[in-house]
Formats: C-alpha cells, sequence, structure tokens
C-alpha cells in the first residue's frame, strides 16, 4: 500500500490509510485513487496486470481459503458472490451459463480505472488458471485494447482475451464447474463458512455516505441531474443532512463531483473513440469550454494536450 501511495498522496493520507490493525478497510474509492496513483507515478498503464503477477498463494485471506476447501469449482461461486464483501465492498459476481459455456460477469458499482479492471479479473483468473487450461478460457475487458498485449498475456494464460467487450468477464467450459478441488477439506471448510458469516455480520453495514454519493453521481453525470438536491433525494434525505454528514466524514459534495470527474475524464481521454465534446457531455458539463477549464484545473493541461501525451506514452503529473 505504502509503494503505490508514496508520492501521490499526502503523507497524513498514507498513515491514515496504513493502520496498524490488518484487518482494516479503506474505501473502495481510495484503492482506485492509489491505483491511478500508481500509473501515474511509473508511467506504466500495465500496473493492474503487473500487480495480478505479483499475488502469492493466501494472499486473498479468508475468501480464498474458503474457495479451496470446497467440494468443487462449481460450489466456490456462490461463495465468492456471498463474501465478495470480504476483499471489495463494490464488487459483483454473478454465474451465468448457456451452451455449454459458464460466464462469471464482474460488475462494479464504483467506476473503474483500466488498473483496476485489469487487476480484478487477473487476479481472480490466475486462481483458477491451473484448471483452466484445456477449456478454451476467454477473458473479456470493457476497455480499449493496450498498445503492447505481454502484460495481459503474461497475467492471463491459456486465455483469448476480448477487449472492447459489453462488460468484464471470465468464460470457460461448463464441466469445469463439476470437477472437484484438490484441497476439499469438508469440516475446514464448514469452520471457515461459520467464521466468514460472522465477520460479514460483524463488518459495517454501508459504505460511507461520500461512497454511496459516488455512485450516485456516475450514474447521473450524463444526462441526468449530477445536483446535490437530486442527489439527496435519490438517498432519502434532505439536502441539509447530505451536506452536514458529508462533513462529517470529512468532505464535500462538490469535492465529490469533483474528483469523479477527474477521475472519468482522463478514463475517457484514454479512449481514442471519444471526442472532447463528448467527454464534456458524459461528465455532465454545460460546454466543452467549461470542460476545458476544470480540466486545465485537474492536470495543468488541456485535454487535447492530455490526449497526446498518453498517445505519445508521455506522463505527465496529475493533481488530485
Amino acid at each position: 500500500m505504502r509503494v503505490l501511495a508514496q508520492g501521490h498522496l499526502k503523507p497524513e493520507e498514507i498513515a491514515r490509510l496504513t493502520p496498524a490493525d490488518p484487518d482494516a478497510r479503506i474505501p473502495v474509492h481510495l484503492a482506485l485513487r492509489m491505483l491511478d496513483g500508481a500509473v501515474a507515478l511509473t508511467g506504466d498503464p500495465d500496473v493492474g496486470f503487473r500487480a495480478a503477477l505479483e499475488a502469492n498463494a493466501g494472499e486473498y485471506d479468508l475468501l480464498e481459503y474458503l474457495a479451496t476447501s470446497s467440494a468443487t469449482i462449481g460450489e466456490t461461486v456462490p461463495l465468492l458472490n456471498r463474501f465478495v464483501r470480504l476483499l471489495n465492498d463494490g464488487l459483483e459476481i454473478a454465474l451465468e451459463r448457456q451452451a455449454g459455456r459458464a460466464t462469471l460477469r464482474f460488475a462494479s458499482r464504483v467506476p473503474l480505472s483500466r488498473a483496476a479492471a485489469d487487476f480484478q479479473l487477473a487476479a481472480f483468473y490466475r486462481g483458477f488458471a491451473p484448471r483452466l487450461e484445456g477449456t478454451h478460457p476467454e477473458v473479456w475487458l470493457m476497455h480499449e485494447p493496450p498498445e503492447d498485449l505481454a502484460a495481459a498475456q503474461r497475467a492471463l494464460p491459456h486465455a483469448a482475451i476480448r477487449f472492447r467487450a459489453p462488460y468484464d468477464a471470465i468464460l470457460f467450459d461448463e464441466s469445469l464447474l463439476a470437477e472437484t478441488i484438490p484441497q476439499a477439506d469438508p469440516k475446514l471448510h464448514e469452520l471457515l463458512l461459520r467464521f466468514a458469516e460472522e465477520r460479514v455480520r460483524d463488518m459495517p453495514l454501508g459504505e460511507s455516505l461520500a461512497e454511496r454519493v459516488r455512485e450516485c453521481l456516475a450514474g447521473e453525470l450524463a444526462g441526468g441531474d449530477p445536483s446535490a438536491e437530486h442527489v439527496a433525494r435519490e438517498l432519502h434525505m434532505s439536502r441539509r443532512t447530505l451536506v452536514r454528514r458529508l462533513e462529517q466524514e470529512g468532505t464535500c459534495f462538490k469535492a465529490i463531483l469533483d474528483d469523479l470527474r477527474s477521475v472519468l475524464a482522463r478514463r475517457y481521454l484514454a479512449q481514442e473513440s471519444a471526442a472532447i465534446g463528448q467527454v464534456a457531455e458524459l461528465l455532465g458539463f454545460s460546454d466543452p469550454a467549461a470542460f476545458t477549464r476544470a480540466f486545465r484545473r485537474w492536470c495543468q493541461q488541456s485535454p487535447s494536450a492530455y490526449r497526446r501525451a498518453q498517445r505519445t506514452g508521455t506522463v505527465s503529473s496529475v493533481a488530485n
């Protein structure tokens, strides 16, 4: 965590995000911010794939041991969906079966950067990788294809990789779901299952209000109503209550909206297919000029200059 944060977050922010308690959790949007910071600091757009390659057995803690102690691979899927909160509050996993193929669909309740999507899919894929060989696996990613596929191919062995996909997913032969897991241990599994249920029960009931506001705004920017009044109504509270509770969390509505637009702007501009005027509309700006002024404040350069730098591989510092 400190490696990703170094040079990107203020010292007091790093201290807050690295508490002594190993079970402490950080908000999803801050974890994503750190990944974006790692990309900016290293100039490496493949940070997500490389991070997945560095993960070792056991690093996914209780959820991993629950999966590996299950009787079959098929039994692990409902467990992943049921207890994924132990790792990530913003992720949902669904299993679909059609024409002999199984599809694990990954949906995030918060917008993901390319690095985050790459890490998420590659980390889960690599947990099944030894079993996936020979099952014609595919990995679908919604973002644009990278210029160099080497990191993706190393992180996703044996897989056919599809970019510009309609959703993020891992696909494989349905027959794999019936295969037994060598480490299966019914007694240990039952014990871990009870422990996982206790852990989930003891977790906070929901995300912070700031995260809920961010998620609500993400669905309102393009053609919706990204106003404090509207978001307050969507969250079933008055605008005054919204302001007060956000202040208690150390933030405000304008800061959340500004940060979300900043993150999404850089993500959209990295896609060659999106014109600058379209990006302005997607972010809810009244006109491209207003978007350009905001982008200069965020990144100290124009949207077109940022896009050119991305295209040529030049990385500039980004203020958050």
